[in-house]
């Protein structure tokens, strides 16, 4: 694929990335870059967050979103893949008075569910069919031109490409236990390996970064995109005590914190990338102005 400026391939970037939003998600939206506009104090401020207004006026208004014709944003999966988790995690990682699991039919099947769901989305994630609106497709346009623009460095996306290979890159059977699984049991129903969550985790690391990579050099990046701790655990009141819901909550940021982080690290060495990420978050400077000086 043939971009012809720097802007329109972020935009495509973007138009693949962007969560599938409903209108009132697109409405709030737009009442909050409109706020950003009116309170920019310069130039170059105002007009990135009109371009990202206009973006979604344009959007809201085409047929294609009217009649829902468009692929599930990249970043839905991401995050529905994360949410997932976070609460798998916080459940593995609590030790309750009763058993959920085990007692409760709904529970029992709330996690196969979470099963299907996490390893259904990786799989979308790294899909190689060429229709298929994936992770993997939308980086094999897009890494070349981001690391022209030094976006990225050259060691890191030659060990993502390598990790990409078909034949004997990281998501194959033999080196991904995320990819063993999905395609074993959910694909194939070939057999029912045992999830080992620990190297799985690795995986999505891995994706999570490549991810960030294209929503940073894209965008503005996501603000609060996770649901809030009193939403992810909202039901669960008969099941668990207070105490054991306030540990819940607490592990289920433990994971999104190391999400975070993965989404920092390069895939390379593991250290910290001094860029801020896909996850952007909202600062305010106030300015105290004496009497003199308003003089």
């Amino acid at each position: 694929m043939q971009f012809n400026t720097i802007d329109e391939a972020k935009e495509y970037v973007v138009s693949l990335t962007n969560k599938a939003r409903t209108i009132e998600n697109i409405d709030s939206a737009i009442s909050y870059y409109q706020e950003m506009v009116d309170s920019s104090h310069g130039e170059d401020s105002k007009n990135l967050w009109l371009s990202e207004l206009d973006k979604l006026n344009e959007w809201k208004n085409t047929d294609d979103f009217k009649n829902g014709n468009y692929p599930q944003g990249i970043d839905d999966l991401i995050l529905e893949l994360v949410e997932w988790r976070s609460i798998i995690y916080a459940f593995q990682n609590v030790d309750t008075q009763r058993e959920p699991f085990k007692e409760s039919g709904f529970y029992a099947q709330w996690y196969l569910g979470g099963i299907y769901g996490v390893f259904s989305i990786f799989g979308k994630l790294l899909s190689k069919d060429k229709r298929n609106n994936s992770l993997r497709k939308l980086w094999e346009t897009i890494s070349p031109i981001m690391l022209g623009e030094g976006a990225c460095t050259k060691p890191e996306v030659d060990r993502i490409n390598t990790a990409l290979d078909v034949k004997s890159g990281r998501f194959t059977n033999e080196n991904s236990q995320a990819l063993l699984f999905r395609n074993k049991l959910i694909s194939h129903n070939e057999a029912m390996p045992v999830v080992k969550w620990d190297e799985v985790d690795k995986d999505f690391a891995f994706l999570i970064r490549m991810w960030s990579l294209l929503v940073s050099w894209s965008s503005f990046g996501l603000f609060q995109p996770f649901r809030t701790d009193d939403q992810a655990f909202l039901g669960v009141e008969s099941m668990f005590d207070r105490s054991e819901i306030s540990n819940l909550k607490a592990k289920r940021q433990e994971y999104l914190k190391m999400v975070e982080k993965w989404s920092k690290s390069f895939v390379h060495t593991g250290e910290v990338d001094p860029g801020r990420g896909a996850f952007s978050t909202l600062s305010v400077k106030v300015s105290i102005v004496s009497e003199n000086e308003k003089a």
